[in-house]
């Protein structure tokens, strides 16, 4: 080999030497973020000239990533749906306080029996009217939280749609350069790695599948189908509703005029964030706040008034009414509402002014010909009973409500508290699944892309030899010339 042969190909060396110590800095300073993957350079060698470096690229694991954007996905829907459960949940699950419907439902019961058992007791009437205002309160309180849950919903839906939109802005930076640099031959790994990361993200909101199609370019669909970009990101529309109305499911969004929530919606998005606050706000939600409201129109039935004087007038709510009342519900048909209406008779209820023992006489409604006790008899417990009967009688319930169709008050009560408690175990054992699927899916494409800090100190210190060799290779070859020279 001549000198001039061995000169380019230790300069080669050199050349390439340093390319490669940039690129592993470049790895050692960034081995901390979540979706950078370590590069490396690919080396070839050019006859006669030595070595020189091919390109630059990346470690990847595709089938990893996916399992970790599916896993992100999921978790995220039952997240959320965990998130509201939870503040659902608090109105059955105050053990101290023992505030939930089907307790504060037995409290009454068992007041009233205290109360005929001593009908002349002022204060055991008035505990039973106070036992059933605390019922109305903790159902009404219970629909508030119904509708703060729902409220809270619409509005973290209308957030996630924000982020999509921004996110697949940036999706559409980091792709134009991803094309156009693959176009041109530069290195793109680094937006490649922006472009997991933004994947990742949007992942979070809405479920998501790629297709990578020719110089690097990328296409996103929901899990459903739809495009969600293609060349150029495709807008999501959402528009929230400031205040829902208690059985009504909120807005669906659409992407590129395609419904994708929503009982119309023709491809339904299945998994993201976005997917469990849709549940939240239109599902489970509805569903409790419903059973709610089926509780309250028994209460209202099972304390209703009958016409004594043998007219045949139409029952009257008697202690429990609601607002805007003119009669009693009908039997078995849900009332949205009617559970943040309910409330307790301001003419029987002490606390308004009103006279507690008009639970034991009738006429709360103000109507004389419905008194059952008409000289007040302080020994009188016939319509005490029949109200302790009446709450032990089995009613007729929509089934809209998604519980049994018939049952006791209490019963009901009881089986709704069940309800909830299983929706948020299928919730928490769900999420549980999927948040460990995605650690381990993550922790295994970390191993696999990652940067190891020992592999790349080990990896500078074989170029630090590799560079001095050839350095003392050009300083051989210097030598030789100045002998040659010095000799001509």
């Amino acid at each position: 080999m001549s000198l001039t042969a061995t000169l380019s190909n230790a300069n080669s060396s050199l050349f390439v030497s340093s390319e490669r110590t940039s690129l592993v800095s470049r790895n050692i300073a960034n081995a901390d973020k979540a979706f950078y993957s370590r590069k490396s350079i690919e080396i070839i060698t050019v006859p006669g000239s030595g070595v020189r470096s091919s390109a630059v690229v990346r470690v990847e694991e595709p089938v990893l990533f996916k399992k970790i954007l599916g896993a992100n996905s999921q978790g995220a829907k039952y997240s959320a749906a965990l998130d509201s459960l939870d503040t659902l949940n608090g109105t059955i699950n105050d053990v101290e306080l023992d505030s939930s419907p089907a307790a504060l439902i037995n409290k009454l019961m068992s007041a009233l029996q205290s109360y005929s058992a001593q009908p002349h007791n002022q204060l055991a009437a008035e505990a039973a009217v106070r036992s059933a205002r605390n019922l109305a309160t903790g159902i009404n309180t219970a629909a508030a939280t119904v509708q703060s849950v729902r409220n809270e919903a619409d509005t973290g839906i209308q957030s996630s749609v924000d982020r999509v939109n921004s996110l697949l802005a940036q999706f559409q930076a980091a792709n134009q350069e991803i094309v156009k640099g693959t176009l041109t031959g530069r290195d793109v790994t680094d937006y490649l790695d922006q472009r997991d990361q933004v994947l990742h993200d949007l992942s979070n909101e809405i479920g998501i599948r790629t297709v990578t199609r020719e110089n690097n370019d990328m296409a996103i669909y929901t899990d459903s189908g739809v495009t969600l970009f293609d060349k150029s990101p495709r807008t999501l529309v959402f528009n929230r509703t400031l205040n829902l109305t208690p059985g009504v499911p909120g807005n669906a969004l659409y992407i590129d005029g395609v419904q994708v929530t929503g009982a119309n919606a023709t491809m339904p998005l299945q998994s993201g964030r976005i997917v469990g606050l849709m549940q939240a706000r239109d599902d489970f939600s509805l569903t409790y706040e419903a059973q709610l409201d089926e509780m309250a129109r028994v209460l209202v039935t099972t304390f209703a008034e009958s016409d004594q004087s043998g007219g045949g007038g139409a029952d009257l709510p008697g202690l429990f009414t609601y607002s805007g009342a003119t009669g009693i519900p009908p039997a078995g048909t849900l009332i949205p509402g009617l559970a943040a209406a309910l409330r307790v008779n301001a003419s029987v209820d002490p606390d308004q002014g009103g006279n507690a023992n008009l639970l034991r006489d009738g006429a709360i409604s103000g109507d004389p010909d419905y008194a059952y006790n008409a000289g007040s008899e302080a020994s009188f417990t016939d319509r005490i009973d029949e109200l302790i009967d009446k709450m032990g009688q089995s009613y007729t319930y929509d089934p809209a409500a998604k519980l049994a169709t018939t049952g006791t008050l209490g019963n009901y009560s009881a089986i709704s508290a069940g309800w909830l408690q299983e929706q948020r175990k299928v919730a928490d054992d769900n999420n549980t699944y999927q948040s460990t699927l995605y650690q381990r899916s993550f922790e295994s494409y970390t191993k696999t892309t990652g940067v190891n800090l020992d592999e790349e100190l080990s990896l500078m210190l074989e170029i630090e030899r590799s560079f001095a060799t050839s350095s003392k290779l050009i300083g051989v070859v210097d030598e030789m010339y100045n002998t040659l020279l010095g000799a001509i």
